[in-house]
């Protein structure tokens, strides 16, 4: 067992902004502001005990927040035994390659000491959390109490959203903009407190505009005791350092471009022809010693339509988990990525001690542009210094010459040859698909259940002034001017929602004309729901739900629009199968929607309050495609105060 002790003094003194001007190059006027505590909550006893809440800021000085090596959260996890842990986390304007990056640029080892985010060596404002991007990894142990301060130091107004964590005591807290709260105006302090109620790789990430694609973004992760811990015997090390965020990403404020893909925030120029060896690149290195098993995480932070695949030259992957949800495992060659999507697997450092590379592929709008990334793996007994040789990408093959590469989750969806999905469709000449995973757990509901389907249908539609919109049921969702879940006691329903309900009444017919609004889908609660998406787009779509995990038993292409728009109609006929009831399917929070095709998710209602559905592209998100899913009437909500906004 170790154990890590943090000085708290830091977070009790008055700190100053003089360097921070100095240090960044963001043109931003770094004022002295006023900080104010929006979520005045009183504070519960159990969290004053041991626990150093700062409660007066004074003045900020942005340079002395950054990552959490030290604190005392980041242990060995024992049974029965929970902290309360807090945080501080300040959002602000910063840069790839700013004026802070001189020695950087020349010694690697010097990038850590100026605080200077390399990037891909090319310069580019980005927003950084505690002058990091990706933002500092904050690790817990499940039933942790986490308070979290998030400093607005952008000139916009931010959130924070806890991808992962259902907050069923405390909807409040799930950092969606005028849904679940008041956006954190520039100057301002809000303070998240919530119960980790789950273990697996989460993250956390703004949920306003663009800022997730300028970084702010961090993994969360959330760990078990070992008694808990169904796959605690099939890897000796589970480090942070081997957590991985893929991020697509754009250069200074195009946004309609996707121009690279980086790891941890690192990774090979793609503007200039210097090969994947030259030493000017920067590549994220994890480090393993012969004869170890390492559990490893890895997550797409997908701002663009740009599925990704990751493989290590190589090396076998035993893929033990999938958005933070354990699965019975499987040993594959690599997998797919969509945004959102999160994949654990344990690597056995079994090879000879040299370095090797991590492979990422980006394909649909990465592919155009042929992006890919790589890392390092780097044994111990290798020089630290020296790249693998040859070319990232190399060969798409099994470590076994005499086998055909395995892949999961495989985007490019093939339908099953099977008519029943009793089976588990693992071949060897076939990438095993989502459907396919099985969770270690069973489904929480006996086989008997009768389940409430709901259809909901993923698509585009042209503004009158040419620009693209994403629907969810033919709705592209405006944003609301107050917040749903604290202000749901001043408005009546019936005239504030825009749904396929009230626009029918309304004599609208959004399959023929443009349908905007606050688009809100009841769902009663504590209920078995079964939400079939379909997708009437050739691309395909990552599907997110806030406030539940879901059980994936169906999926499939139909290829064409006659029968997606008559999907009610197929599904009365048997034209889309489910998994057997006694299928343990597998647990997810994003799901692939295949191009042309469809998904059926199955989960209990039984978190009330105001829980977002939206696609996981950033792009996509921000263009409409959206909804929020009111689980239980006003009654069975968590009352939350009502604030109105200034």
């Amino acid at each position: 067992m170790w154990c890590l002790v943090v000085d708290f003094a830091l977070a009790q003194q008055n700190l100053k902004p003089e360097n921070l001007e100095q240090e960044s190059s963001a043109k931003i006027d770094w004022l002295t502001f006023p900080w104010s505590h929006r979520n005045k909550t009183k504070k519960e006893s159990h969290l004053s005990a041991g626990l150093q809440l700062k409660d007066d800021y004074g003045q900020a000085d942005i340079s002395s927040f950054s990552g959490f090596e030290r604190h005392p959260c980041r242990r060995v996890c024992q049974q029965g035994q929970s902290q309360s842990c807090y945080y501080q986390l300040v959002v602000h304007n910063y840069r790839r390659l700013g004026p802070e990056c001189q020695r950087c640029q020349f010694d690697e080892r010097a990038c850590a000491d100026e605080r200077c985010i390399y990037g891909d060596g090319v310069a580019s404002p980005v927003m950084a959390v505690n002058r990091m991007v990706p933002g500092p990894a904050i690790e817990l142990c499940e039933n942790d109490t986490v308070v979290v301060d998030v400093l607005n130091y952008l000139n916009e107004p931010t959130t924070m959203h806890w991808h992962g964590i259902h907050m069923s005591r405390s909807p409040e807290m799930d950092g969606v903009p005028h849904v679940t709260q008041y956006p954190v105006e520039p100057g301002e302090v809000f303070r998240y407190e919530f119960l980790a109620d789950r273990s697996g790789s989460l993250w956390y990430h703004s949920h306003m505009g663009w800022q997730r694609g300028f970084g702010v973004a961090g993994n969360l992760i959330v760990r078990q005791p070992h008694q808990a811990n169904p796959h605690a015997r099939l890897y000796d090390y589970d480090l942070v350092e081997h957590a991985l965020m893929v991020q697509d990403i754009f250069y200074d404020y195009d946004i309609q471009q996707v121009r690279n893909i980086l790891i941890n925030g690192k990774g090979r120029n793609h503007l200039s022809q210097l090969p994947d060896q030259d030493a000017r690149h920067r590549y994220e290195r994890l480090r393993v010693t012969p004869g170890y098993r390492y559990r490893m995480r890895v997550l797409l932070n997908g701002i663009f339509n740009c599925p990704v695949e990751f493989s290590i030259e190589q090396h076998k992957l035993l893929i033990i988990s999938t958005d933070g949800n354990d699965i019975e495992p499987v040993l594959a060659d690599g997998f797919f990525l969509t945004s959102a999507e999160r994949f654990d697997f344990v690597l056995e450092a079994n090879q000879y001690a040299k370095n090797y590379w991590v492979r990422v592929r980006g394909y649909e709008q990465c592919a155009d542009r042929k992006l890919y990334q790589g890392a390092v793996l780097s044994y111990r007994g290798a020089a630290r210094s020296e790249l693998p040789q040859g070319d990232i990408l190399g060969s798409r093959q099994s470590r076994d010459q005499d086998e055909p590469p395995l892949f999961i989750n495989d985007f490019r969806f093939k339908p099953l040859k099977n008519s029943s999905l009793t089976l588990r469709q693992f071949s060897k000449d076939q990438d095993v698909g989502t459907l396919s995973l099985r969770s270690v757990e069973p489904v929480p509901w006996p086989s008997y259940t009768k389940f409430l389907t709901y259809y909901s249908s993923l698509s585009t539609r042209q503004a009158p002034n040419g620009e693209l919109l994403f629907q969810i049921d033919e709705i592209s969702y405006i944003s609301p001017g107050i917040s749903l879940l604290q202000g749901r006691h001043l408005y009546k329903d019936d005239g504030y929602y825009s749904n396929r309900s009230s626009l029918a009444a309304q004599g609208r017919n959004c399959a023929r004309e443009l349908c905007e609004g606050v688009h809100v889908i009841r769902l009663p609660a504590y209920r078995a729901i079964e939400m079939v998406v379909t997708n009437h787009m050739e691309p395909t779509h990552p599907i997110h739900l806030h406030g539940y995990t879901f059980r994936l038993v169906g999926q499939g292409v139909l290829g064409n629009q006659n029968d997606l728009k008559n999907i009610r109609e197929l599904d009365r006929r048997g034209r889309l199968p489910r998994l057997s009831n006694d299928y343990a399917a597998v647990a997810k929070d994003t799901v692939q929607v295949p191009g042309l095709g469809y998904v059926i998710l199955r989960f209990i209602s039984d978190n009330p309050g105001f829980w977002s559905y939206h696609c996981h592209i950033e792009a996509h998100t921000v263009q409409g495609m959206l909804a929020v899913l009111k689980v239980g009437g006003d009654n069975q909500i968590k009352r939350i105060p009502a604030r109105v906004g200034c």
